[in-house]
Parts: C-alpha cells; structure tokens; sequence
C-alpha cells in the first residue's frame, strides 16, 4: 500500500483516537453532559464571539449536514448552553450566541482542550505544521 492510498486510512485512524480522548474526558457538569461535537461548537461559538454565527455557518465550518447541527443546537438551547437570536437585517436569521452559563462551563473546558492540543503537538516543528496545513488545504481543495 502506498503513501497516497494509505492516507484514508491514518486519518481516520487520528480521527477516531481524537474522539476517543475527548470520549474519555467527556465533560458533565451539572447534568449538562455534553458531547465532542457539542463542545467543539462552543469552543467555536467563544473563538467567534465577535462576529454574529448562524447555522448555516457551522454546517460549513463543521462541515456536517443541516439536520445534524440543527439537532445539536436544539441540544444545546434545551441545556441552556446557546440561544439563537433575530437580527435587524432579517428577521428569519437567528444569530446563535452562548449564554453566561456555558461561558463559564466554556472557561473548564479549554483546559481539557488545551491540555489535548499540546499533547497532539509534542515534538512538532512549526516548520513541520506549516507543512502540515498546507497539504491539509490541498486535500480539502482537491475533494471540493
């Protein structure tokens, strides 16, 4: 098997075992269990608190299907983690924006976070990530 065939392969292999930390470190803090892609949208939602966030925005980033993140968002609405709101421009967008209480669950969250980054990166030359992106942006350029 070579380079280009076995690719598939590894990355769903790194995939699985990213899930499978953050599985294992699952976050429940006052009955609010949440899942990985539940806290990756927050962390999402923090890193863009700038910037008004729709649903459409994350099918994108996340690229995932509209009846998946649809349910995601209602999860995190029921939990009181996220609240969509309308915006002038039109009043059928609803801005998706968290709620005090998850960025207060969101500040214990980025330690697991960070922790699990830093750990990923070890022995990883910036010249080696740069690389690393780069061919990463190719691939996603290429099954686009």
């Amino acid at each position: 098997m070579d380079n280009k065939s076995k690719f598939c392969v590894e990355l769903k292999t790194l995939v699985n075992s990213i899930c499978r930390c953050i599985g294992q470190n699952t976050f429940d803090k006052e009955g609010k269990s949440l899942t990985s892609i539940q806290i990756w949208i927050i962390h999402y939602l923090f890193d863009n608190q700038d910037r008004d966030v729709f649903q459409r925005d994350l099918e994108i980033d996340f690229n995932v299907r509209r009846s998946t993140v649809s349910g995601i968002i209602q999860n995190l609405e029921r939990k009181g983690l996220i609240q969509r709101q309308s915006v002038k421009q039109d009043a059928r967008l609803k801005k998706i924006t968290l709620t005090e209480e998850a960025m207060t669950l969101y500040q214990e969250m980025l330690v697991r976070i960070t922790s699990m980054e830093e750990k990923m990166a070890e022995n990883i030359t910036d010249d080696e990530w740069f690389v690393f992106y780069q061919v990463l942006e190719k691939i996603k350029r290429n099954i686009q």
